[in-house]
């Protein structure tokens, strides 16, 4: 990933900030249009058929550097996978991605033996871009006989084949936890960009984009993201779970939402139970609006039915606004149910498909 070092003076009354003069490392994605045309790559991408319509997407702002793959998705009479991928000897010596979805355990297995069969194709390079890495959240072992499946996943991914141009590339939006990137062994290259970029052209559109407050569910969150905010400006409000008899409640650590347009940011949503308690809090603070972002909605057993647009000016009524990526499926089905908005990873995909 690209960085560009900033310097920012920390403000002397965060306490969970460390010395004035702390320097923030701002990370951005890839930025295509940085990239000289002479050295643009001609790209094939292949992709899942539920990942299709981000592929068609992807292919679309690439422009001519990009051009649709395809696989026959078809089981055989015993349920296993029967795959052909089509027009296999005109990818040899090109650079070819594959844009997954592991959204489901059922489907790892197909998509597993497709991934380990591209670069044996003798293609020139490979990339597989996976939005969400599924098992990010169970990342440690907390008790003897724990099993963290992150460390499983990273291990799979880290033996997919060399291509004739060496490792594979592999892009990850948003990983749960940073140290997971150290999972990985040397034979992938692993690419960790972020969708908060986009959250963050979309609050610049927003007509009270000056009345804006970032909020983070957790100190794990504001210790992952407060920085992509730092160049903004934006005032926060951190929460933190604590006990209370058998209970865990949310409550506002630091930070003043009254009167503001609070933004809750994190990097996944399943159930949305903390996400819902935040607002609650947060409108009982004063907040005007209550909003809310994560890279992956996740959302099992159709749990984004339990978020509500706002109703007129009273913020604990509901969300302003949802945010989400399509980084998993589920986006499809929310696209457009208020309060709920797509920010496709389309164009950082494309952006990142070019290294």
């Amino acid at each position: 990933m690209a960085t560009s070092p900033r310097t920012s003076i920390a403000t002397p009354t965060r306490q969970m900030s460390t010395a004035s003069g702390e320097d923030f490392r701002i990370t951005t994605n890839i930025d295509a249009a940085s990239i000289p045309q002479d050295q643009r790559k001609q790209c094939v991408l292949f992709y899942t058929p539920e990942t299709e319509h981000l592929a068609k997407k992807v292919a679309q702002l690439g422009g001519a550097s990009i051009e649709l793959g395809k696989i026959r998705w078809r089981k055989f009479a015993d349920g296993f996978p029967d795959l052909f991928v089509e027009n296999a000897m005109n990818i040899r010596n090109k650079h070819v991605a594959f844009l997954a979805s592991f959204h489901n355990p059922s489907v790892i297995f197909e998509q597993i033996s497709v991934i380990y069969a591209l670069p044996r194709l003798f293609v020139g390079s490979f990339t597989l871009v996976l939005p969400f890495f599924p098992t990010g959240t169970l990342e440690r072992v907390e008790t003897e006989g724990d099993v963290a499946t992150a460390f499983t996943l990273a291990r799979i991914l880290s033996n997919v084949p060399p291509s004739r141009g060496g490792p594979t590339s592999l892009v990850i939006f948003d990983i749960h936890a940073l140290q997971e990137r150290f999972y990985f062994g040397d034979a992938v290259l692993p690419l960790f960009e972020s969708g908060v970029p986009l959250l963050l052209e979309r609050l610049r559109q927003l007509p009270d984009r000056d009345n804006i407050t970032i909020a983070y569910p957790d100190e794990g969150a504001w210790k992952r993201f407060h920085y992509q905010f730092k160049a903004e400006g934006y005032p926060e409000v951190v929460c933190t779970k604590v006990r209370d008899g058998a209970k865990r409640i949310v409550r506002v650590k630091e930070g003043d939402c009254k009167g503001r347009h609070v933004v809750i940011v994190d990097d996944l949503v399943q159930s949305g139970g903390t996400l819902l308690e935040c607002q609650l809090v947060l409108a009982s603070m004063g907040a005007k609006h209550v909003s809310a972002y994560v890279t992956h909605g996740v959302f099992p057993n159709y749990s984004w039915q339990k978020f509500s647009p706002q109703n007129g000016e009273n913020a604990s009524s509901g969300f302003k606004y949802f945010w989400i990526t399509d980084s998993c499926t589920v986006a499809t089905q929310v696209a457009n149910l208020a309060p709920f908005e797509v920010l496709s990873l389309a164009a950082p995909i494309a952006a990142a498909l070019q290294i």
